[in-house]
């Protein structure tokens, strides 16, 4: 199915909506970062969804390199304090010479364990992330400026790949232990530190964007980040002799909007901010994993009271059931009918990975 214009990527969501297996990127890659620059679009919930969707079929390690810990409190529930050893514990060490090295077997939690809706799957396992993490970019580029004053240029370049190679051999480390064949990763809405890191550890990206001018905006952002040789993702990597950037896999549309007259239709509003997006996928076409990069473009609901259930219950949405009724803060909650559409939505995207 073609999805070179807005038209194809609409054609091709219906299908993916109505339960129809539809083609995606052809490419697959072993590790997956889901980023982008702005809070508040649903970013942990759909990954905790993907993460469940891929488990199914795949050994996988899941990784948290946010601060704010939302996606290892979906999957730790109340052990999230008394989890041992976590992502930043493990990151300290390879920044900072010197520091302690954690005890890999107790970084590492099987997910089943702690979020029973994993169980019937392949292995899965966490890193999790710290609340410490907001303080790890000041260290992070502290090393990196130590290592930038040195005035040997072989020193330099070595001693700067091994910091940005940080989680690379971090999540190295953990898969001799778990043997994981995926590897997915939630970042921070912050590029510095743990995202940084992120984006140096992945073959491919997996970037939400909401359908509103401050995500498109952010977006845009992202993109260049990858290109632009003064932003600093490549200018770091330039003086590391690092050459790998990793591939935009895919874009996902998150809160989308729907006609009322039509099935699977978007509104006029939704569909002018995937216009929008396409335009700018083109514009940056050698930045994608497809050759066309509007097969990478992901229509997603915004999920209404299902999503707002899946990331509070820490129930993956395709385990939820029409009808049934949650309550969250004190207000009563009922999984609606579209839930058949959200469950398409997300595997279509997982089904890429």
């Amino acid at each position: 199915m073609s999805t070179n214009g807005l038209d194809g990527v609409l054609e091709r969501f219906a299908a993916i909506a109505g339960g129809t297996h539809v083609p995606g990127p052809t490419e697959r890659f072993e590790s997956y970062a889901v980023s982008n620059f702005r809070g508040g679009i649903g970013k942990t919930t759909l990954t905790f969804n993907l993460a469940f969707e891929l488990s199914r079929e795949r050994s996988t390690l899941l990784l948290d390199l946010c601060p704010q810990r939302s996606f290892s409190e979906l999957l730790l529930g109340d052990d999230v304090d008394h989890s041992g050893p976590t992502v930043f514990d493990a990151l300290l060490p390879k920044v900072m010479p010197g520091t302690d090295e954690p005890d890999y077997q107790e970084l590492i939690h099987r997910v089943s364990v702690t979020c029973p809706a994993f169980k019937g799957g392949k292995a899965c396992s966490l890193v999790s992330g710290a609340k410490e993490l907001f303080l790890f970019p000041s260290s992070f580029y502290n090393a990196l400026n130590q290592v930038a004053s040195l005035s040997d240029g072989k020193k330099i370049k070595q001693g700067s790949n091994r910091i940005l190679s940080a989680l690379a051999d971090v999540i190295d480390e953990v898969k001799t232990t778990t043997k994981a064949s995926k590897t997915l990763i939630d970042t921070s809405p912050f590029f510095g530190g743990g995202t940084h890191l992120a984006w140096s550890a992945v073959e491919a990206l997996i970037i939400p964007v909401r359908v509103d001018q401050q995500s498109i905006d952010a977006l845009e952002l992202t993109l260049d980040m990858l290109k632009n040789p003064t932003m600093d993702f490549m200018r770091l990597n330039e003086r590391a002799g690092r050459t790998s950037v990793p591939k935009v896999h895919a874009i996902a549309l998150t809160h989308c909007g729907w006609a009322r007259q039509q099935e699977f239709t978007p509104d006029q509003s939704t569909k002018a901010f995937v216009s929008k997006v396409l335009d700018i996928a083109h514009e940056n076409s050698d930045l994608f994993s497809a050759p066309n990069p509007a097969d990478c473009i992901f229509l997603m609901d915004d999920f209404h009271s299902a999503g707002r259930i899946s990331g509070n219950k820490r129930i993956p949405l395709s385990h939820l059931e029409v009808g049934k009724f949650f309550t969250i803060e004190g207000m009563r909650l009922q999984v609606n009918d579209s839930l058949d559409r959200y469950v398409n939505e997300v595997r279509a995207l997982a089904g890429i990975l």
